[in-house]
C-alpha cells in the first residue's frame, strides 16, 4: 500500500506540473501575439495619420517629393511616442523621400522592408528583425493607387526586454502556483489512500482474523467494501447450509 501510496502521488504531482505549466506557457504566448498587436495598432494610428497628412497635400496638386511641411509632421509624431525611433517615408523602389534620420536616409531601406511591402499587397504590414523592425502603412494617391509607405521604426530589443520581465512574474507565479497545487495533490492522496487503506484493512480482518468466517467483523460494516462484504458472506453461509444439509441426508442414507 505504500509503494501504491508513492506512485499516485508522483502522478498527481506530475499532472499538476504538466497542468500549471502548459497554462504559464499557453498565458506567455498569448501575452505576445497581444503585445505584438497593440504595438501594431498603436504604430499604424501614428502612419494613418501622416498617411491622411500625405494625401491631403496630394489632393492640393503638391508633388509625393516636394511636400515641404512634411517633415515637420513627422518629427512631431516621433516626438509623441518614445517607441518610434525614426520615420522613413519611401517609394515603391524603396528609394528613401523622407526621413527622421538624415543618416539612415542615405543608407537606404532594409530589403526586409521592400519584400514585406510587397507580399502586403496595399494593407498595413509589420517587420520584427532586431533594430530595423518596423510597422508600414501603404500611401494612396486619389485614384486609390500605393505609391510609397510609410515605416516607423522600433527596436525589437525593448519590446523583448518587457517579454523578459513579464516572463520572470510569470515563471514565479506559475511556480508558486505549481507548489500549492502539488502539495493540496500530495494531500488528496495521502487521504484518499489512508482511508483506502483502513477500508482494505477491515477486510482483510474480515476474511482472515475473524473467528466465525460466516460473521462479518463490526468495521467490515463500514466503508465502501461493507455491500460486497455482507453479499460474499451470505453467499458463504449459504453454501455452507446446503453442505450442511447435503451432509444430513448423507448421514442418514438418503439419495446421493
Amino acid at each position: 500500500m505504500n509503494n501504491a501510496r508513492t506512485q499516485m502521488t508522483i502522478i498527481a504531482v506530475l499532472v499538476c506540473l504538466f497542468a500549471v505549466g502548459m497554462s504559464g506557457l499557453l498565458n506567455y504566448f498569448k501575452y505576445q501575439s497581444t503585445v505584438d498587436r497593440l504595438v501594431k495598432d498603436r504604430l499604424v494610428v501614428t502612419g494613418t495619420g501622416i498617411e491622411n497628412s500625405i494625401r491631403s497635400s496630394l489632393s492640393l496638386g503638391l508633388q509625393f517629393s516636394d511636400i515641404g511641411t512634411l517633415p515637420e509632421t513627422m518629427d512631431r509624431e516621433r516626438s509623441t511616442d518614445d517607441l518610434i525611433r525614426t520615420i522613413e517615408i519611401f517609394d515603391n523602389d524603396g528609394q528613401i523621400l523622407y526621413s527622421t534620420d538624415k543618416l539612415r536616409a542615405m543608407r537606404g531601406v532594409p530589403k526586409t522592408w521592400i519584400q514585406e511591402a510587397k507580399d502586403a499587397e496595399g494593407d498595413q504590414w509589420m517587420v520584427k528583425s532586431g533594430i530595423n523592425s518596423a510597422v508600414g502603412v501603404p500611401i494612396r494617391n486619389s485614384f486609390g493607387q500605393v505609391i510609397g509607405h510609410v515605416a516607423l521604426r522600433f527596436d525589437e530589443a525593448q519590446l523583448r526586454e518587457s517579454s523578459l520581465k513579464v516572463a520572470r512574474d510569470l515563471s514565479m507565479i506559475t511556480f508558486s502556483l505549481f507548489v500549492a497545487s502539488a502539495v493540496l495533490a500530495w494531500l488528496a492522496v495521502r487521504a484518499v489512500m489512508s482511508r483506502m487503506s483502513k477500508d482494505l484493512d477491515a477486510v482483510e480482518s474480515s476474511l482472515g482474523d475473524s473467528v466465525d468466517p460466516g460473521r462479518l467483523a463490526p468495521m467490515s460494516l463500514r466503508g465502501p467494501f461493507a455491500r460486497p462484504l455482507a453479499r460474499f458472506f451470505d453467499t458463504v453461509r449459504g453454501a455452507e447450509a446446503q453442505i450442511a444439509l447435503l451432509r444430513s441426508q448423507l448421514g442418514r442414507g438418503g439419495p446421493r
